[in-house]
């Protein structure tokens, strides 16, 4: 029997590369899964792949910048599963940029998704978890949040937010049996990373450079993280394994920033 026999998991950001990793080792952990993504066709086929494995998995394509299809999603996922265990907030957005060429338009994109998107997501799931007196929400948040990030000055933002975010909602709901913890990762293999590199690349010399290939001398354990990595450390904070843990962000980083 799997650490999540029984529950129900709804992960928003599921159809990206961290997204369907956490969508398998929560389902390979016997969780029923709600799945979620703005990108509708990426979604479609992490469903299909999902049931065509036979796993009981239901999902809802949403624009996290907008309030009432969030709701909605958090809506649909009760109706169809009934419950409602874990949310974890993947879904995020970035852009490599100097701060001289960061617009409004920058701002809002990666706070919508990464800050609002995530905080109305966490609103919705904790009214129901507050009524059934249990609940876990688990934020991806990045070491960014924690270093400072140049070219990545709005995404490093939006993940300081997201641990601000961490703490202060795992102290008004903890009384109510539900808790709130953070994951933060460093450098994923992802098609964001992937996108941050191209843009690093058509940046002009003198720029700060994304590491293309980190060695032990920027990463303690010498390799960028795959997402499988991550996916133990959400199942431990979805468990009753760790029941007596909540307002906490951990490093899931390779040593790259340590507490």
């Amino acid at each position: 029997m799997g650490r999540l026999e029984g529950q129900v998991a709804l992960i928003t950001g599921a159809a990206g590369g961290l997204g369907q990793a956490l969508s398998l080792g929560f389902a390979r952990e016997g969780a029923r899964l709600f799945l979620s993504d703005l990108d509708s066709p990426k979604l479609e086929q992490l469903l299909k792949q999902l049931r065509s494995q036979g796993l009981d998995v239901f999902g809802f394509p949403a624009d996290l910048r907008q309030p009432k299809e969030v709701f909605s999603m958090v809506e649909r996922a009760l109706s169809r599963c009934g419950r409602l265990d874990t949310l974890i907030n993947n879904a995020a957005v970035s852009s490599f940029k100097p701060i001289w060429d960061l617009t409004d338009c920058d701002w809002d994109a990666v706070l919508g998704v990464n800050v609002k998107g995530l905080f109305f997501s966490l609103q919705a799931a904790a009214r129901y978890m507050v009524s059934s007196g249990s609940g876990s929400i688990i934020n991806i948040a990045s070491v960014a949040g924690r270093a400072g990030r140049p070219m990545l000055l709005h995404y490093a933002a939006s993940k300081a937010a997201v641990i601000s975010i961490t703490r202060s909602a795992a102290l008004a709901l903890a009384k109510q049996g539900v808790r709130v913890n953070a994951i933060a990762p460093g450098m994923i293999e992802t098609e964001m990373l992937q996108k941050l590199r191209s843009d690093s690349d058509k940046m002009p010399n003198g720029t700060d450079p994304l590491p293309q290939s980190p060695s032990s001398n920027s990463i303690p354990l010498g390799r960028v993280a795959q997402p499988e990595d991550i996916v133990a450390t959400a199942v431990y904070l979805a468990s009753r394994d760790s029941e007596y843990v909540t307002g906490q962000t951990l490093n899931v980083c390779g040593g790259l920033v340590m507490s």
